[in-house]
């Protein structure tokens, strides 16, 4: 229990890696695959429960690491072809107040990170991590004109953790289910979208990337090298 709520975090694994060409969460760095390096971070003081979102042809073997060989006190549920259907899924299998929810290929998350999004989410209802965005954004239109410019003092890139109370996340995925939601999103996407609440965005950390592509390992090699990483 962390400030009055009962915390869960759901870490989405249910990804096929369609873009990747290969299951990038098995993949190890430093002789940890993905998978556990990121979902061992939220076996942490401030959370009562951590939910892992699975595809069903990979339950078994993501028990086996996580469960069998890890011994981490985690929760396998299955998922669903969407993003935010898994974390519906997942969310179906918690009994938190304040939930959390993590891409389980961001494994640079750490416990500063956690504390950061859960601490926000706490005191705005829906937080969630980000920085502020080096380049010019471009708009395009469906025939990959240009559109136009986001102003890039006023643009961030996503991260997670994002945070929110469980009835807004609750709201916001019956909603989207209902409206047949397709567009590729986020959490805080949808609690904005549908709630109509305000998701407070707090500075993450460059090094809290995402691994999609192949060259993304090199970079998460260059992080792994740093003093704070090994």
């Amino acid at each position: 229990m962390y400030r009055s709520h009962t915390v869960s975090a759901i870490v989405t694994c249910a990804g096929r890696g369609v873009r990747f060409g290969s299951n990038k969460l098995l993949v190890k760095i430093s002789g940890v695959t993905i998978l556990e390096k990121t979902v061992r971070e939220f076996v942490h003081p401030a959370i009562d429960e951590v939910i892992v979102t699975v595809a069903p042809e990979n339950r078994e073997e993501y028990e086996q690491i996580l469960v069998e060989k890890a011994c981490l006190p985690v929760t396998l549920v299955n998922g669903g072809e969407e993003r935010f259907i898994s974390a519906m899924l997942g969310l179906q299998a918690t009994s938190g107040s304040m939930i959390m929810v993590h891409d389980g290929v961001r494994p640079f998350v750490n416990s500063e990170l956690i504390m950061r999004a859960l601490d926000a989410g706490v005191e705005y209802g829906a937080a969630m991590l980000g920085t502020p965005t080096v380049v010019q954004l471009k708009l395009v239109d469906e025939e990959e004109f240009i559109s136009g410019s986001l102003d890039r003092s006023h643009s961030w890139l996503g991260q997670t953790p994002q945070v929110f109370l469980r009835e807004l996340l609750d709201k916001a995925y019956s909603a989207a289910m209902a409206d047949r939601y397709a567009r590729i999103s986020d959490d805080a996407d949808l609690v904005a979208e549908y709630t109509g609440h305000k998701v407070k965005i707090v500075r993450g950390e460059d090094y809290n990337i995402k691994i999609t592509t192949r060259t993304d390992l090199l970079m998460a090699d260059q992080i792994m090298a740093q003093a704070d990483f090994r």
